[in-house]
């Protein structure tokens, strides 16, 4: 008999939009949670993302929103407000990333949800959090990656701060949010009541920027931009070869005596200068000059019959339609396919923790706008068809 999904008796009414917020309702929804996405009735802005394109539908929304149903419901009118609370009585979670004030303009802020259902997990996604001088700040990521110091600390040394290449101020508020969304659910387990996540992109941001962050603290050293290389361990980076660019990292003095013969500089590996990690990191540019002339001297895939079986971390320098045919990925499964009613069948990356019991899986595709709305209020609120089709009529829900 096979095992329910892990969240399959959470239901998540997901206000968000754009990435963060749909980013963890997406984590949600792949492991089984209800996402109920209440959307305006011209849709969420990201429908409208692109190129590229599926017909009308954007890949970028396709991509992001599956396992979802939507309804568009307009949260400003009293009846569409009215619905809410309905729904909310037999939800779990509220998830939302409008601009911070908002939710308590419409009057579905946390404090009239809770009264309502005590339950409930209400959590907040915002640029800069809460409070503070800068809550009312508009923060998209590349906004988020300047304030937060990841700009400084990426792109080639000596050169201009780059924007990470996904967005990943985003991406890990959503992760957080997540994270903090099962942490509360669990804890309502035990306390029976639900509570409020105030989740900060820039927050995210310092969460895995914090070992720079505690470097920093502990030297006073600013961190610069290091290109693909770590300051913490020499050598880690990359190099030029003969043909392609190969990752090595080191991580190890036993590994770096290993690997010096392996290269043809045997004599490196005892040379005082580079003995140690402490001793390589001071002489860093006399070492990867030295490094990257012995590399430059044969092709990657020559480099790759030498050092993997020796043990050495190395790895290609992949682009995106490599990754995507990858042997480890395709052995993995890790793109999976499924049917959208206009894009037809959508290649994806598929849920990446792997469960034993209860895995995550892609039920359902990305939904066109409205297209659960009938089916949500019949079902959840017990809404006749003449019912909603005077809701459509009035202006409060698209269907």
């Amino acid at each position: 008999m096979t095992a329910p999904p892990a969240l399959a008796d959470i239901v998540v009414l997901d206000l968000s939009h754009a990435l963060a917020g749909p980013f963890a309702s997406t984590m949600l929804g792949d492991y089984g949670a209800e996402i109920i996405k209440i959307e305006p009735l011209d849709g969420e802005i990201s429908r409208h993302w692109g190129p590229p394109f599926y017909a009308d539908e954007a890949a970028y929304f396709v991509n992001l929103n599956r396992n979802k149903k939507s309804v568009a419901l307009d949260l400003k009118h009293p009846e569409g407000k009215a619905i809410f609370f309905r729904l909310l009585e037999h939800a779990d979670v509220v998830l939302e990333n409008l601009r911070v004030g908002t939710v308590a303009k419409l009057g579905i802020d946390y404090a009239r949800a809770s009264a309502r259902q005590p339950r409930i997990v209400y959590c907040s996604v915002s640029g800069f959090g809460q409070d503070g001088p800068y809550r009312d700040r508009a923060a998209l990521d590349l906004v988020v990656q300047a304030e937060s110091g990841m700009i400084s600390v990426t792109g080639e040394p000596g050169g201009r701060g780059v924007r990470a290449g996904v967005s990943i101020a985003d991406i890990t508020a959503g992760m957080y949010a997540a994270f903090g969304i099962l942490a509360a659910l669990h804890a309502r387990e035990r306390t029976g009541h639900g509570q409020f996540l105030d989740v900060s992109m820039l927050e995210g941001q310092l969460g895995i920027l914090s070992g720079m962050i505690g470097a920093y603290l502990a030297d006073g050293i600013v961190p610069g931009p290091l290109g693909t290389a770590y300051g913490a361990l020499l050598p880690y980076q990359t190099f030029r070869t003969g043909t392609r660019d190969i990752a090595v990292g080191i991580g190890s003095d036993k590994l770096w005596r290993t690997f010096c013969p392996l290269v043809g500089l045997p004599d490196l590996a005892d040379d005082p200068r580079f003995v140690n990690n402490a001793a390589r990191n001071a002489n860093r540019p006399a070492l990867i000059a030295v490094l990257q002339d012995a590399l430059l001297a044969k092709r990657y895939e020559e480099w790759e019959a030498i050092l993997m079986p020796a043990g050495i971390p190395i790895g290609a320098i992949n682009t995106i339609d490599q990754v995507v045919a990858h042997p480890q990925v395709r052995a993995r499964g890790a793109i999976v396919e499924c049917t959208h009613p206009v894009a037809g069948a959508v290649e994806t990356v598929g849920p990446p923790v792997r469960m034993s019991e209860t895995p995550g899986s892609i039920r359902r595709p990305a939904p066109l706008l409205g297209e659960h709305t009938a089916d949500v209020l019949r079902e959840r609120l017990g809404l006749s068809d003449a019912e909603i089709a005077a809701l459509a009529a009035a202006g409060v829900i698209r269907n």
